[in-house]
C-alpha cells in the first residue's frame, strides 16, 4: 500500500473484475495527471482471476505516485455496488468520487476545480462529472425495461446550451461516475443493497440527499476533455437480457419509493452555479467548443 504523508481531500473509489489492462491505463493516467493532488486511490479488487491482485502489488509499491495514496482492498466478486460501499466505509476523505476503471484522467486541472466546487458550494451534496437525469411524472407503469427509460419519465441532460460549458446545472439524479461529500454518507447512508448488483441504486441515493436538504448538480467534464470512458469493459457493462432483468427490477423498486415525490417536486426550478475553473480549464473549454462546432459542420455526431 503507498501512503502519502497528508490526508487525502479525495478519496476514488475505483472496482475493478478482470480488466487488469484497461485497469492499468486508469491508474497510470491518475499517477501522470494528479500526481501533486490530495487524493487517495481505493482499489477494489473484485475476486479477480487475470493476475490483477499481483499487478495491484506491485503498483502500490512502484514510485512516482506523489501525493496520491493507492490502497487496495479486496472483495469476493460481490459487484458494482457492494464494491462501492466497501470503499465508501474506508475512505478517508471528506469528498468520495465514484470511477471506473475504464475512465481516463485527462487533465491536471480536473481535481483543483472539483475541490473548489464544493469549497464554494455547500448547498451541492453529489454531482455528476458526466450526465445528469431529469426524472418527469408518468402515470403509467413501469413493466418492461424500455419503460424504464421512457423519455417521457426519464431524460438525461447536462444543463442548457450553451451556457452548460461554463456553469452546473442542478438535476433530481446521476449517472456514474459522480463525487458526494462523506456528511452526505454519514446522513443519509450508504448506497442500498436493495439494488444490488447494480442500477438506480445512484438515483435512489441521489433523492435521500435532496431529502436530507442537499443539492444534485452535474457538469459534462468528458466533453470538456477532462477525462476519457471507454464504455462497455468495467464489471461485465455490455446490455443483455439478464442486465435489462435487473434493470427494470431495480427501476421499479425506485419509482416505486419516489414516484409521489417526483410529482410533487418536478415543477420547482432548477439552479445553476458557475464553474470554479483555472485558466487552464478555460482553455481547454475553447478547443472543446471549437472540435464539437467542427463535428455539427461536417454531420458527426459531438462527443
Amino acid at each position: 500500500m503507498s501512503v502519502a504523508a497528508d490526508v487525502p481531500r479525495l478519496s476514488v473509489i475505483i472496482a475493478t473484475h478482470d480488466n487488469q489492462p484497461v485497469l492499468a491505463r486508469c491508474l497510470e493516467s491518475w499517477r501522470r495527471f494528479a500526481s501533486r493532488a490530495p487524493v487517495e486511490l481505493l482499489v477494489v479488487e473484485d475476486g479477480c482471476t487475470d493476475g490483477t491482485p499481483e499487478y495491484l502489488r506491485e503498483m502500490a509499491a512502484a514510485p512516482g505516485w506523489g501525493t496520491i495514496a493507492l490502497r487496495v482492498l479486496h472483495e469476493d466478486n460481490v459487484h458494482e455496488l457492494m464494491c462501492t460501499n466497501r470503499g465508501f466505509r474506508e475512505a478517508r476523505a471528506p469528498l468520495i468520487m465514484s470511477w471506473h476503471d475504464d475512465m481516463f484522467l485527462q487533465a491536471a486541472w480536473f481535481v483543483p476545480e472539483l475541490l473548489a466546487t464544493f469549497d464554494a458550494y455547500a448547498d451541492i451534496g453529489l454531482m455528476s462529472l458526466s450526465r445528469g437525469l431529469r426524472c418527469l411524472p408518468l402515470d403509467e407503469p413501469v413493466l418492461t425495461f424500455e419503460d424504464s427509460i421512457d423519455w417521457r419519465r426519464l431524460q438525461s441532460t447536462i444543463g442548457a446550451s450553451p451556457f452548460n460549458w461554463v456553469r452546473l446545472t442542478e438535476v433530481d439524479a446521476v449517472m456514474r461516475p459522480w463525487i458526494v461529500r462523506r456528511a452526505c454518507l454519514d446522513r443519509v447512508g450508504l448506497l442500498d443493497e436493495a439494488f444490488r448488483p447494480t442500477e438506480w441504486d445512484e438515483a435512489d441515493l441521489c433523492y435521500r440527499i435532496r431529502a436530507a436538504g442537499w443539492k444534485i448538480a452535474t457538469h459534462g467534464y468528458e466533453r470538456d476533455g477532462a477525462y476519457h470512458h471507454l464504455l462497455s469493459t468495467t464489471l461485465n457493462r455490455t446490455p443483455s437480457p439478464r442486465r435489462h432483468a435487473v434493470a427494470l427490477r431495480n427501476a421499479q423498486l425506485f419509482f416505486g419509493r419516489w414516484q409521489e415525490t417526483i410529482a410533487r417536486e418536478h415543477p420547482r426550478e432548477r439552479r445553476t452555479w458557475p464553474r470554479r475553473m483555472m485558466a487552464a480549464a478555460r482553455v481547454a473549454i475553447l478547443g472543446a467548443m471549437v472540435r464539437e462546432a467542427g463535428g455539427r459542420v461536417v454531420g458527426r455526431t459531438p462527443v
